[in-house]
């Protein structure tokens, strides 16, 4: 055992555990999900319980290498491994105290979801930073060595997001199949809104609603989405554009409340799924929010199935929202938000 190199490694070690249990507080405890519900097969709890897996692996090499690690790089390591730590924990507690964020929007994204999603990818990019860093301190010991795991760890979410990027565009959504019902209903999930009108986008979102009740195979249609500043809720302006498509307005009820996919998920868990009113749920989007949205229904354990607007992106807008759905996925599995 290299004695040099342990007490760095162990303050690593015993770190990242605070880490894995921030990161699970974070995914369960912010959003009120029961740890009972846990499911160790679920790609966003594989993911850091491999990271962990892997530091673990690297440690005990570094623990029982012949090689002692130089100082400076110590040091280097206790910074970093601090830091990742400190992200955690800062998203955390502005989280779970209610830390009030300026009501402003980034990219169509409120700042408090924009501020600990930066924060969390920060402390991600740099655990996975630690870990190439170890395995690089195998085999060099110059400052070469923080360009080469700079250059991997890049190379790594490059490979990710490609990856994710791939998997989304083969999945098809498709409403020919679903059975006619009167025990039905259909979410339509938020999107863009222009003063009082609802986007093109989220137009197309909207009447695939209304095509679906007009053939009867809902009863019902959930409107959701809350409003940015100076504009009426997207929910509102949904409901309003069915009322002109001819849909009637006891066929159709809104929340204004929910500012993200992941809270319109949870209030189809707490409002729609838990009161047992309908046999089965359809989540009306786009098909390359889709993905996503099925992604965080597992995680929430709600069954529902996603149906597609007939909206066509250009080329150039569809890139930019899969590979904006893409880090979002990858954020989502990593810290449920």
């Amino acid at each position: 055992m290299n004695k040099n190199n342990s007490s760095i490694l162990i303050y690593i070690f015993l770190i990242s555990l605070l880490e894995l249990l921030l990161i699970f507080l974070i995914k369960y405890d912010l959003n009120s999900v029961a740890i009972a519900e846990f499911n160790i097969f679920y790609i966003g709890n594989i993911i850091p319980l491999s990271l962990q897996v892997l530091l673990f692996i690297f440690l005990i090499g570094q623990l029982f290498s012949k090689n002692s690690i130089p100082l400076t790089h110590q040091f280097v390591l206790f910074i970093l491994s601090t830091v990742s730590l400190t992200f955690l924990l800062a998203s955390y507690l502005a989280n779970k105290l209610g830390f009030s964020f300026p009501n402003e929007y980034i990219f169509n994204y409120p700042f408090e979801r924009v501020i600990p999603g930066f924060a969390l990818m920060a402390s991600f990019f740099i655990k996975v930073y630690l870990l190439t860093l170890l395995l690089n301190l195998f085999f060099n010991n110059g400052f070469v060595v923080y360009v080469k795991s700079l250059l991997t760890t890049i190379f790594v979410f490059v490979i990710a997001i490609a990856l994710i990027f791939v998997l989304s565009t083969k999945n098809g959504y498709d409403n020919l199949e679903i059975k006619q019902s009167n025990k039905a209903v259909a979410v339509v999930l938020g999107a863009a809104v222009w003063n009082t009108e609802p986007s093109t986008l989220f137009k197309g979102r909207i009447i695939k609603a209304s095509e679906l009740l007009k053939n009867r195979k809902i009863s019902k249609i959930q409107m959701t989405g809350s409003n940015a500043p100076g504009e009426i809720s997207e929910a509102k302006a949904a409901f309003n554009y069915a009322l002109k498509l001819g849909v009637r307005h006891h066929l159709m009820e809104y929340e204004e409340n929910t500012t993200t996919t992941v809270e319109q998920v949870r209030f189809i868990k707490k409002h729609i799924v838990t009161n047992r009113k309908y046999d089965y749920i359809l989540i009306i989007s786009d098909q390359f929010h889709l993905t996503r949205v099925l992604e965080i229904c597992k995680f929430f354990d709600v069954k529902a199935i996603g149906v597609a607007s007939d909206y066509n992106l250009t080329s150039q807008k569809l890139l930019y929202y899969r590979l904006r759905e893409s880090i979002a996925l990858l954020l989502f599995w990593l810290f449920a938000i």
